[in-house]
Protein backbone atom coordinates (compact mmCIF):
# COMPACT_ATOMS: atom_id res chain seq x y z
CA UNK A 1 0.00 0.00 0.00
CA UNK A 2 1.05 3.25 -0.83
CA UNK A 3 1.63 5.97 2.04
CA UNK A 4 0.87 8.83 1.60
CA UNK A 5 2.25 12.02 2.28
CA UNK A 6 0.86 15.84 2.82
CA UNK A 7 3.06 18.97 2.58
CA UNK A 8 1.39 22.12 3.86
CA UNK A 9 3.25 25.78 4.17
CA UNK A 10 4.64 24.97 7.21
CA UNK A 11 4.27 20.96 7.00
CA UNK A 12 5.21 17.34 5.94
CA UNK A 13 2.26 14.97 7.03
CA UNK A 14 3.23 10.85 6.56
CA UNK A 15 1.88 7.63 7.73
CA UNK A 16 3.32 6.57 11.32
CA UNK A 17 6.20 4.67 11.03
CA UNK A 18 8.66 3.09 14.42
CA UNK A 19 10.95 5.78 13.60
CA UNK A 20 8.53 8.24 15.03
CA UNK A 21 7.82 6.40 18.43
CA UNK A 22 10.37 7.41 20.59
CA UNK A 23 10.15 10.93 19.93
CA UNK A 24 5.99 10.92 19.94
CA UNK A 25 6.71 9.20 23.68
CA UNK A 26 8.47 11.98 24.85
CA UNK A 27 5.42 15.09 24.00
CA UNK A 28 2.76 12.87 26.03
CA UNK A 29 1.69 14.91 29.08
CA UNK A 30 -0.73 14.59 31.84
CA UNK A 31 -1.60 18.43 30.67
CA UNK A 32 -1.54 17.33 26.51
CA UNK A 33 -4.08 14.06 27.66
CA UNK A 34 -6.56 16.03 29.60
CA UNK A 35 -8.77 16.30 27.01
CA UNK A 36 -7.88 13.13 25.23
CA UNK A 37 -10.00 9.75 25.84
CA UNK A 38 -6.81 8.02 26.86
CA UNK A 39 -4.51 8.10 29.43
CA UNK A 40 -0.83 8.75 29.13
CA UNK A 41 1.00 5.61 29.00
CA UNK A 42 3.48 4.59 31.53
CA UNK A 43 5.97 3.45 30.08
CA UNK A 44 7.19 3.78 26.49
CA UNK A 45 6.70 -0.28 26.36
CA UNK A 46 2.89 0.51 26.82
CA UNK A 47 3.26 3.45 24.35
CA UNK A 48 4.81 0.92 21.96
CA UNK A 49 1.86 -1.78 22.54
CA UNK A 50 -0.33 0.26 20.50
CA UNK A 51 1.48 1.62 18.04
CA UNK A 52 1.88 -1.79 16.05
CA UNK A 53 -1.78 -1.97 15.52
CA UNK A 54 -1.36 1.49 14.42
CA UNK A 55 1.04 -0.47 11.41
CA UNK A 56 -1.05 -3.11 11.28
CA UNK A 57 -4.77 -0.42 10.64
CA UNK A 58 -2.62 0.78 8.01
CA UNK A 59 -2.16 -1.59 5.89
CA UNK A 60 -5.68 -2.87 6.17
CA UNK A 61 -6.88 0.50 5.50
CA UNK A 62 -8.45 1.00 8.64
CA UNK A 63 -6.66 3.44 10.28
CA UNK A 64 -4.44 6.22 8.55
CA UNK A 65 -2.10 7.99 11.48
CA UNK A 66 -0.09 10.84 10.04
CA UNK A 67 2.67 12.03 11.61
CA UNK A 68 2.74 16.45 11.37
CA UNK A 69 6.42 17.47 11.32
CA UNK A 70 8.21 20.76 10.29
CA UNK A 71 8.48 21.13 7.11
CA UNK A 72 11.91 23.21 7.02
CA UNK A 73 13.32 21.44 10.18
CA UNK A 74 11.80 17.65 10.06
CA UNK A 75 10.79 18.80 13.87
CA UNK A 76 7.70 16.68 15.84
CA UNK A 77 4.71 18.45 16.03
CA UNK A 78 2.08 16.52 15.96
CA UNK A 79 0.01 13.68 15.15
CA UNK A 80 -3.55 13.01 13.34
CA UNK A 81 -5.60 10.23 12.59
CA UNK A 82 -8.54 8.68 10.66
CA UNK A 83 -10.01 6.04 12.75
CA UNK A 84 -12.91 3.74 11.03
CA UNK A 85 -11.78 5.03 7.82
CA UNK A 86 -13.51 2.51 6.21
CA UNK A 87 -16.65 3.35 7.48
CA UNK A 88 -18.96 5.83 5.85
CA UNK A 89 -17.97 7.84 9.12
CA UNK A 90 -14.68 8.09 9.49
CA UNK A 91 -13.43 9.90 12.83
CA UNK A 92 -10.95 12.41 12.64
CA UNK A 93 -8.88 12.56 16.35
CA UNK A 94 -5.77 15.00 16.75
CA UNK A 95 -2.97 15.94 19.04
CA UNK A 96 -0.18 18.47 19.12
CA UNK A 97 2.63 19.22 20.61
CA UNK A 98 2.41 21.39 23.59
CA UNK A 99 5.26 23.69 22.59
CA UNK A 100 3.13 24.43 19.56
CA UNK A 101 -0.31 24.94 20.85
CA UNK A 102 -1.98 28.19 19.36
CA UNK A 103 0.61 29.00 16.32
CA UNK A 104 -1.73 27.06 14.37
CA UNK A 105 -0.36 23.64 13.12
CA UNK A 106 -3.70 21.74 14.41
CA UNK A 107 -5.54 23.46 11.76
CA UNK A 108 -3.44 23.28 9.32
CA UNK A 109 -2.41 19.63 9.36
CA UNK A 110 -5.76 18.35 10.26
CA UNK A 111 -6.94 20.49 6.99
CA UNK A 112 -4.40 18.82 5.02
CA UNK A 113 -5.66 15.38 6.18
CA UNK A 114 -9.30 15.94 5.34
CA UNK A 115 -8.70 17.64 1.98
CA UNK A 116 -6.58 14.11 1.22
CA UNK A 117 -9.59 11.65 3.03
CA UNK A 118 -12.57 13.69 1.10
CA UNK A 119 -10.46 12.27 -2.15
CA UNK A 120 -9.79 9.18 -1.23
CA UNK A 121 -11.87 7.49 1.00
CA UNK A 122 -15.47 6.61 0.15
CA UNK A 123 -17.14 8.74 2.96
CA UNK A 124 -20.96 10.23 3.72
CA UNK A 125 -19.51 12.53 6.16
CA UNK A 126 -16.38 13.33 9.07
CA UNK A 127 -17.12 12.72 12.99
CA UNK A 128 -14.80 15.35 14.77
CA UNK A 129 -15.22 14.42 18.67
CA UNK A 130 -13.53 16.94 20.89
CA UNK A 131 -13.81 17.84 24.67
CA UNK A 132 -16.36 20.27 25.27
CA UNK A 133 -13.74 23.28 26.84
CA UNK A 134 -11.50 22.32 23.83
CA UNK A 135 -12.13 25.52 22.19
CA UNK A 136 -9.08 25.52 20.08
CA UNK A 137 -10.08 22.02 18.71
CA UNK A 138 -13.40 22.90 18.39
CA UNK A 139 -12.92 25.98 16.43
CA UNK A 140 -10.98 23.49 13.72
CA UNK A 141 -14.27 21.42 13.52
CA UNK A 142 -15.89 24.80 12.69
CA UNK A 143 -13.23 25.91 10.69
CA UNK A 144 -13.99 22.50 8.27
CA UNK A 145 -17.82 22.77 8.75
CA UNK A 146 -18.38 20.66 10.96
CA UNK A 147 -22.06 20.97 12.77
CA UNK A 148 -22.11 19.98 16.52
CA UNK A 149 -24.48 16.86 16.50
CA UNK A 150 -23.95 15.88 20.18
CA UNK A 151 -22.60 15.87 23.45
CA UNK A 152 -22.10 13.51 26.07
CA UNK A 153 -20.43 12.79 29.48
CA UNK A 154 -16.93 11.15 28.95
CA UNK A 155 -15.14 9.53 32.24
CA UNK A 156 -12.72 12.18 32.31
CA UNK A 157 -14.52 15.38 30.54
CA UNK A 158 -17.68 16.00 28.82
CA UNK A 159 -17.17 15.38 25.21
CA UNK A 160 -19.15 17.15 21.76
CA UNK A 161 -19.53 15.85 18.61
CA UNK A 162 -19.28 17.46 14.76
CA UNK A 163 -19.93 16.17 11.56
CA UNK A 164 -18.15 17.48 8.86
CA UNK A 165 -19.33 17.07 5.26
CA UNK A 166 -17.64 15.95 2.62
Amino acid sequence: MTRPELITQRLKLRIYSAQDAEEMYSHITPTLTRFMAWEPPATYEEFMENKVLWEERFLQGTDYHFVARDLQTGRYIGVVGVHRASTATPEFGVWMSEDVHGQGFGKEAVTAVFNWAKEVLQVDYFIYPAADENWASRKIAESLGGQLVSSEQKPKYMSVTYHIPV
